[in-house]
């Protein structure tokens, strides 16, 4: 079992990837920050004589190397102007490209993790539709959404317990890495 935690903040150090770090705690995984990656934004080749791929970005490499492996995605994304952060979209949309060429999404778990500072149960809900529905699309198997409350730039390290929604998802996680 491979676990990738995928952070989508624009910030290596805020209080996503402070939240994936915690819920994965004692399991091993790697964590991947979408800021240090140049992604491309989707071109739809459908009409054209073109490939749907684009091979001159970061984007292909990282699911070579990192996503392939893993039976386990944990994504986490801060909630900005009440959807999923731009870097994550843009990873996300781009599994076209790899869906058009075969890639083994199936039988995959994938976890989501929300921050927001204003309701974000409420305010995310789209984006957890938008990760779901795409699971079922690309045969992965959706685990759930872990959502926490964070607006300064510690308070999730500051959090003594986490939200429960994040707890459940950290029991899931522990579930199968035993």
């Amino acid at each position: 079992m491979t676990i990738l935690f995928i952070n989508g903040s624009p910030r290596r150090h805020g209080n996503t990837v402070t939240l994936g770090e915690r819920i994965l705690q004692d399991c091993p995984h790697v964590t991947r920050h979408l800021a240090d990656y140049q992604l491309n934004f989707e071109q739809d080749q459908r009409a054209t004589h073109q490939p749907q791929r684009d091979l001159t970005d970061d984007y292909d490499r990282l699911m070579r190397t990192d996503f392939a492996g893993a039976t386990d995605i944990v994504l986490g994304t801060p909630v900005y102007w009440y959807d999923m952060s731009g870097q994550l979209k843009v990873f996300m949309d781009r599994w076209f490209d790899s869906y058009s060429h075969d890639f083994p999404f199936a039988g995959k778990r994938l976890y989501l993790l929300i921050v927001g500072a204003d309701q974000p149960a409420t305010k995310a809900v789209g984006i957890t539709t938008a990760v779901s529905q795409s699971c079922d699309w690309l045969k992965m198997s959706f685990q759930g959404t872990g959502v926490a409350t964070a607006d300064g730039p510690s308070d999730i390290t500051a959090l003594a317990t986490l939200p429960s929604s994040c707890l459940a998802l950290r029991q899931k996680i522990l579930a199968v890495t035993k």
